[in-house]
Order: C-alpha cells, then structure tokens, then sequence
C-alpha cells in the first residue's frame, strides 16, 4: 500500500492549516525518515516525513516521534541551521505528482561590519523539504532558496542514476511519464484504446497520468465497467472532495486506505482526516523512535552471537583442512615401508608416482614410518566428528540469517518481540534480553483466504514457518519459498486441486515480499510440492532442504483484496 495522488492531495489541503507554524526541534526518526515539532494554533504538532522504501509518507502527528538515530548526522545539523525556530511560509504539492513542497523562511542576525556596536539587520533565509513519495525511489531533499541541494536522506551518484541527488547539485525534478491528464477530455484515438484494452483499469493506470490501480479499480466499479462511464468516474475522483476511508481486515486491522469512498471494497470504513488515515495504517506497520531502536539493539546482540558462531566455524574449517592433510602422512608412511629396501641412509627425498615424500638421513626408514602412523594416529581421533560439527555450526549461522531477516521485515511492536523471543529460544539471545511483558504469545502465520477452496498461509519468522510447513501443510500442497535468501515459507492449500496461475503468482508475490529480497524490482522463488521439503537434522527451527523446484520470478508485494488474518 502506497499514498496514491489524490492521497497526496488530500494531506497537502490537511497541511495547509500549518501554515505560519514555528519549527521548534527535529530529529531522525529513523535512519530514514525526519520529524519536526511544529507549533500553531496554540498546539504542538509533530510533523514526519519518510522516505523509506515500503512505508514512505508526509503524516501529522499529535503525539511526540522520539529519536530513532543517535547518531547527529549533517541533515540533522543542516535543519538546525536553516529550519529550527523558522516558519512554514507554503505548502503545495506539483500536479499529478506524489511530490510536496514545504516552504520554511527563517529570520538571521547580521551586522554590516565588524564593529560590535555597529547596528544589526534580520536576513531572511528560504529554504525547502520536498517530499518525494515514490516507493524504493522516495527521498527527501533540504533545498535552498536557488534551488541547490543541502542535503538528502538517500544520495544517488551520478553511476547509480541519471538523476543525481548529492550536496551542491541542482535539484532535478523526476522526469514525468507520456501520459495524459486524467482531468481533461478524453481524445478518440485514446477512448478507442481503452476500449479495445482486455483489463481497463489496468490501462487506466497506463492511459493517464496520476492515476493508481486502486483508484483505477474504483473508477471502473463505479462506472459499471463502461469505458466512458468509467472515464466521467476517475474524473470525478479528481475534482470531488476528500472523502478519506481506511480498509480493515476481519480483525479489524488496518490493510489499506484512501482519500475516496471504496465502493468496490465492502472493508473500508470512511475517517475524520486523511491524517488519521494514513497514521492509522503506518503505525501497524512502521515503528519509529523507540521501536526502531528496540529493532536495532535486538540486531546488535544477535550480530554478536553470529560473530562468535563465525569465527568457531573459521576454526573448524582451519582443522578440517590440517585434517585432510592426515591422509597424507598416512599415505607416506605406507610408500617408504613400501620402498623400505630403496631407501639409503643418505636420501633425503622419495619419489612416487611423481609425488615427493621428504626424509631425513641417517634416521632409518622404519622409524620415520612409524612416526607418520603415530601422527596420524593421534590428529585423527581430535577431527573424529569435525563434518558434522561444520554443518552443525553453519546451519545454525544460516538460521541467525533467517532470524535478522525476519527482524528486519518485523512490522510493528508485537511481530519484532516475536522474533526476539523466538531467537532467545534459540540459544541466540539471553533471557534478560527479553523482557517477560514482552514475551508476547505466538503470532499465527499470515492467512489469506483466495476463494472457499484455495488458502495461503505465509510464515513471518521461524516456529511460523514451521508451523507453515509441517502443520498446516500436507503433502498435496503447493510451497513457495525465496531462492537462495532468508525469507518465509509460503503453502497454498488446494485441497490437492492444481493451482491456478494468478493464485500462485500471488503467493510468489507475497514469498518475495516476506523474504531479505523485498526491496528488490524482483525475487526468483522456487515452488515445489510440500513432500518435497524436508528438516535439516540437528538445524535451527524452520531450516529446511527441498528438491524438484520450478523457479518463477515475482515482484515483491503484499497487497491483496482478500480476507487476511
């Protein structure tokens, strides 16, 4: 779920009360993402602009968004400099674009010569947080009065990208897509395409500029599926007033929102503010402040863990390698009893087969024998059992893998404690690591219901993917999981019926999602039959090995307009 246009619209009008509003502190929520403290109208407010790749938003806050980074970082000490005690002189946002522009003016002090009695002038200085909402894209830019960048949460070198976004660079807009305005009438050439299209909201999206699959989805259901009709509707999405809604599961949890009635969705539930649409949803879904660095201690004691773990099987490897070498000593003990009779008290080499056994003169060849067999005799009961302590120690490392994942991908309070408590379990956390009131109970697994016959069940750490797997699944089922990356274990349940191709693109969708690899434009995941996966003996909770995959390719995503639990 992203904030689409009219969304962006919508918070832009909201944000315009602020207008003539103090800038009092701010700080790094998170390692992407700012907040200021604002106050107007007698009232403080906390404004927080994101740019994280899943959950970047603009959203005004009652409450105050704690630090999340302790860090001081040069954005940080750029806002103190040109934002902190400045006022907020604008608020706009670009046409059709998921772009704001927030204006802030501050006053300076400055005397015209060095004399300290010499009188003093105010300056005004300019400058402006543009807010660019545009997925993994999203950034924020600090911006002055010429249109120069001071700074950015993401930087972009000129070898990443055409468009650069670093210090002392011009701001460049992002280029804007051959589309036509959706608030203008329609030509025939495009009115025919439309209407030979086989999927119109899909070619809504793809016709007009602005426009975002569900508002697409709203217009054709308000337009009965009719081209034209459907085309006066998603005009009229544009000129009507905001009618904010957020769409809840059967939980009651927030899955989705909108700046517009959803009457194709029987889920959505109309809201006082756009503000309290989208607060509502991000915060079950991004925790800032506090939470951000209970995620990141967590990360750091689990690290230290795996650190310790990687340098034992750095150790075991070394010995496993000195243990290949014993062979050899036995190898060469055998060769000189072999050529006892060549040997001279004078060699000091023995040749083989082209391999070269080095001796020592005058030390009679039985004796330099014996001392091989007694070496090898002696190193081979300490590497007795040395492979299944390696593989031991690396499924395990791969389990800590698996575990960071998941914590990374943790969306809210109770999913990162879930994850804490199932790595304290394992052996990879202290007890006084987890605090007992946050020994949440187990969360289920992700539950989305296709249709009466068809169920995906989706694994958001380890004991859910193995309940996914080894519980929930039967031999029959479909299962989906990341190629070659930690991520979750995926069944669709069938009842042995096959699969239709939507529902598994689906499912791979939502593998991709819930795996290390969610950030990336696409994730290859291997699909095979549940009978295929098996336990990896003696490995960490919900390390698996599995074989007769296919492999397809998805985008990550975790959108659905079906029942989730």
């Amino acid at each position: 779920m992203t904030i689409d246009t009219l969304a962006m619209t919508a918070i832009c009008h909201e944000l315009r009360s602020l207008i003539g509003a103090k800038v009092q502190d701010s700080v790094i929520a998170s390692p992407m993402s700012i907040a200021l403290e604002l106050y107007a109208n007698h009232r403080r407010h906390w404004l927080l602009l994101s740019a994280h790749p899943k959950w970047a938003r603009i959203a005004l806050h009652t409450t105050k968004i704690p630090r999340g980074v302790d860090n001081t970082t040069p954005l940080l000490l750029l806002l103190r400099k040109y934002v902190e005690d400045g006022r907020i002189t604008d608020v706009q946002q670009l046409d059709l674009e998921r772009i704001i522009v927030v204006s802030i003016a501050k006053a300076h002090e400055s005397r015209n010569s060095d004399d300290d009695e010499a009188p003093v002038s105010l300056t005004t200085t300019t400058v402006k947080l543009i807010i660019e909402i545009m997925d993994q894209r999203s950034n924020i830019f600090l911006v002055d009065e010429h249109n120069m960048v001071l700074e950015c949460v993401k930087r972009v070198p000129a070898h990443l990208s055409r468009r650069i976004a670093l210090p002392q660079h011009t701001y460049q807009l992002p280029p804007v897509p051959t589309k036509a305005d959706p608030r203008t009438p329609v030509d025939a050439s495009t009115l025919e395409g439309l209407t030979q299209s086989g999927d119109l909201a899909k070619s809504l999206v793809s016709t007009f500029l602005g426009v975002s699959p569900q508002m697409a989805r709203e217009s054709v259901h308000r337009g009965d599926g009719v081209v034209q009709t459907s085309i006066v509707a998603l005009q009229n999405l544009f000129t009507a007033p905001a009618e904010p809604c957020i769409i809840r599961n059967e939980n009651g949890q927030p899955i989705g929102f909108a700046a517009y009635r959803l009457t194709h969705r029987h889920d959505s539930d109309p809201v006082e503010s756009m503000q309290h649409a989208v607060i509502t949803y991000y915060a079950a879904h991004e925790m800032l402040g506090d939470y951000q660095r209970r995620r990141d201690a967590l990360r750091s004691r689990i690290n230290e863990h795996r650190e310790r773990l990687s340098r034992q099987l750095n150790h075991l490897q070394q010995e496993m390698t000195k243990a290949e070498a014993l062979e050899q000593l036995r190898w060469e003990g055998q060769m000189i009893y072999a050529y006892i009779h060549s040997i001279t008290p004078s060699m000091t080499q023995l040749e083989v087969d082209g391999a070269i056994i080095k001796l020592e003169p005058h030390v009679p060849p039985s004796q330099q024998a014996q001392a091989r067999f007694k070496a090898y005799d002696k190193a081979k009961s300490a590497v007795e059992g040395l492979p299944d302590r390696i593989q031991h120690v690396s499924a395990e490392l791969q389990g800590i893998d698996e575990t960071l994942a998941f914590l990374s991908m943790a969306d809210g309070f109770e999913a990162i404690e879930s994850v804490a408590r199932d790595a304290m379990q394992a052996g990879w956390l202290k007890a006084n690591d987890v605090p007992k009131q946050a020994r949440v109970r187990p969360m289920p697994p992700l539950r989305i219901v296709v249709d009466q016959a068809t169920t995906i069940y989706v694994g958001r750490n380890a004991y859910q993917n193995q309940l996914v797997t080894f519980t929930i699944g039967e031999a029959q089922d479909t299962w989906l999981h990341a190629r070659n990356m930690p991520g979750a274990h995926v069944i669709i349940k069938s009842g042995g019926r096959p699969v239709d191709d939507a529902v598994l693109q689906r499912a791979a969708q939502l593998a991709a999602h819930y795996s290390s690899g969610r950030t990336d434009s696409a994730v290859e995941i291997d699909i095979c039959r549940r009978s295929a996966v098996r336990r990896i003996k003696g490995g960490p909770v919900g390390l698996v090995s599995y074989h007769a995959e296919r492999t397809i390719r998805a985008q990550p995503s975790a959108t659905h307009h079906s029942s989730v639990t």
